[in-house]
């Protein structure tokens, strides 16, 4: 059940880690999570085929989780791209999706459609069927409207379930989607000691993360979206998750594969 991070970071990345993103993928079809950076270029450093990717998913109207869009319709068009793309949002994100392709006549000279699909902010909701999984969302709790995505994988040998939170404070949508899954994606933007400004923005602590993942009954914690200033800190993060949580706590490697 591979998938892996184009990037780990919260808002300001680093010179070792971009703004969160994910691809999910089988041997016939890829799945973005989100645009930030280059995103074709973050395609082939995955060792991805680009022609391969039906679809991105947008989980919410925050600039670090959706600018690269004109650059990957830009790119794709460039390469000789002939299949329509499918881009999934919520309501609240369409229009800075619209803005960012008006902004740049991109399909007046691209040779193929970007065709966006509203997402409904229901619990649970099916987002797309691809070829060996789907994906579920379920509106979560953050500054803006956002959804969490359930990657169920369902082709042998892949099989199992991912959750990814994207940014959210603790909330019991996210505890109900994540329930009994594989492995659960969660962020962590700061330390527990900084809980009442986590709060304030609507981002999870490291510890409130491995506390969801106890009560979800998870097998593993991959935590992400880190602030900048804890990117040389983050064992001190994960040592924080795991005393809440008590399973194995990981902090990701940008463009390493992973597999439940």
């Amino acid at each position: 059940m591979p998938f892996q991070f184009f990037g780990t970071s919260g808002a300001i990345p680093s010179p070792a880690r971009d703004n969160t993103a994910l691809a999910f993928y089988s041997a016939d079809e890829v799945v973005l999570v989100d645009c930030s950076g280059s995103p074709y270029q973050k395609i082939l450093k995955a060792g991805l085929d680009p022609m391969r990717v039906s679809s991105l998913i947008v989980t919410h109207r925050h600039v670090d989780h959706l600018y690269g869009l004109p650059s990957l319709a830009h790119n794709m068009g460039l390469a000789g791209r002939r299949t329509t793309l499918h881009v999934y949002a919520l309501a609240a994100t369409m229009p800075f999706l619209r803005g960012f392709l008006d902004l740049f006549p991109l399909e007046e000279k691209m040779p193929y459609r970007i065709e966006l699909h509203e997402i409904p902010p229901k619990e649970g909701y099916q987002v797309l069927q691809a070829k060996g999984f789907r994906i579920l969302s379920t509106p979560v709790k953050h500054g803006a409207p956002n959804i969490a995505l359930r990657v169920e994988f369902d082709s042998p040998p892949e099989r199992g379930v991912v959750v990814y939170s994207s940014d959210t404070s603790p909330c019991p949508s996210l505890l109900a989607l994540a329930k009994g899954a594989d492995v659960l994606i969660h962020e962590a933007t700061f330390f527990h000691s900084e809980a009442a400004r986590a709060a304030s923005d609507n981002h999870t602590t490291g510890y409130q993360a491995g506390e969801v993942a106890k009560q979800a009954g998870v097998k593993r914690l991959i935590l992400c979206h880190f602030v900048a200033s804890l990117h040389d800190q983050l064992d001190e993060l994960s040592r924080e998750a795991r005393q809440a949580y008590g399973g194995p706590v990981e902090i990701p490697e940008e463009f390493r594969e992973y597999r439940v």
